[in-house]
């Protein structure tokens, strides 16, 4: 890919070795000029909130979210993302990504008007040339 997709992503993902891979292949498949990760879904809001109050410039493109993860899960994550976006001044891409394939779990991001696609993990570089193809061209 020759042309960035995306200025910024966030992965919001508990596991920190699949965020450092999701990160690499996103830099070198060239699919985000930035690219960060929060540990925590109530982190990953924190900075959503923060940006869109401080510098809506730096809410990112896209985001990558586990389902599993402590504390907060995707779920909850998503039931207070919804009331949030409403502020956002840009469209957000999220997608679930998640090592998760089970239906249940497949229909119920379906539910969700925010979520854009489920990606099953791990991010490759092949699955960003898709997602580029299928929601960035």
């Amino acid at each position: 890919m020759s042309k960035k997709a995306v200025q910024k992503a966030l992965i919001i993902d508990d596991d920190e070795i699949n965020n450092f891979i999701c990160i690499k292949n996103m830099r070198d498949s060239g699919f985000a000029e930035q690219a960060a990760y929060c540990l925590r879904g109530d982190e990953g809001l924190r900075q959503l909130a923060d940006a869109l109050e401080n510098n809506p410039e730096n809410l990112p493109d896209v985001i990558f979210l586990d389902i599993n993860m402590p504390l907060m899960n995707a779920w909850q994550f998503l039931d207070r993302y919804v009331e949030l976006k409403e502020r956002f001044p840009k469209e957000i891409h999220l997608f679930i990504l998640s090592s998760s394939v089970y239906r249940k779990d497949i229909e119920k991001s379906a539910r969700y008007d925010v979520v854009t696609d489920y990606i099953i993990k791990p991010l490759s570089k092949e699955s960003l040339r898709q997602i580029q193809e299928k929601y960035f061209s």
